[in-house]
């Protein structure tokens, strides 16, 4: 079954490199045929990048979704982008059932506005070297500096500082990761 698989994957990159010419894939970057996008364009996968099975990207046309070198997302990543970037640096890993989202529901302001009325929008910019674990979520305006590892089951919102281990609902520091 590897084999055919494999192949499954030769395919759909090669599908994609030739329909959609808004797509920069690196020719040895990886996406599984088994990904859900939503809108095939502005998109860019680095040397050695890997999408595997199950990703779903959610993004409009003027949405942009760029992932550097070496990176990967786990199986059954969630990739709410719409309008805003989503740009993840190089060597960056996510666990499985990770979710990022650009926009999201928020409370509102005004008080007859119902929460699927009221949302928060903004990019989410993940930096270089970074640990994402398993069942992550990443918030609209989000900035996750270079050298950063995030505990699973974390929540993720604002700025985290280089060189740190976050964890928790929502992620605080925990301690510098050279300690």
């Amino acid at each position: 079954m590897g084999r055919v698989k494999k192949i499954l994957n030769i395919a759909y990159i090669y599908y994609l490199k030739i329909f959609y010419k808004t797509i920069s894939l690196d020719k040895t970057a990886i996406v599984d045929f088994r990904c859900e996008i939503e809108q095939k364009s502005n998109i860019a996968i680095g040397k050695r990048s890997k999408l595997y099975k199950n990703i779903t990207i959610y993004k409009q046309k003027k949405g942009v979704f760029k992932i550097g070198d070496f990176s990967h997302i786990a199986p059954y990543g969630y990739l709410l982008i719409e309008n805003q970037s989503l740009t993840i640096g190089d060597n960056v890993s996510m666990g499985p059932f990770c979710s990022i989202f650009c926009s999201s529901n928020a409370i509102s302001c005004e008080k007859n506005t119902l929460f699927k009325d009221s949302y928060v929008k903004g990019d989410v910019r993940i930096g270089n070297n970074i640990f994402i674990g398993a069942q992550c979520v990443v918030l609209p305006n989000t900035i996750i500096e270079d050298n950063v590892v995030v505990a699973a089951n974390s929540t993720v919102k604002g700025r985290l500082e280089a060189g740190c281990l976050y964890g928790g609902n929502p992620a605080r520091k925990i301690r510098m990761l050279n300690e």
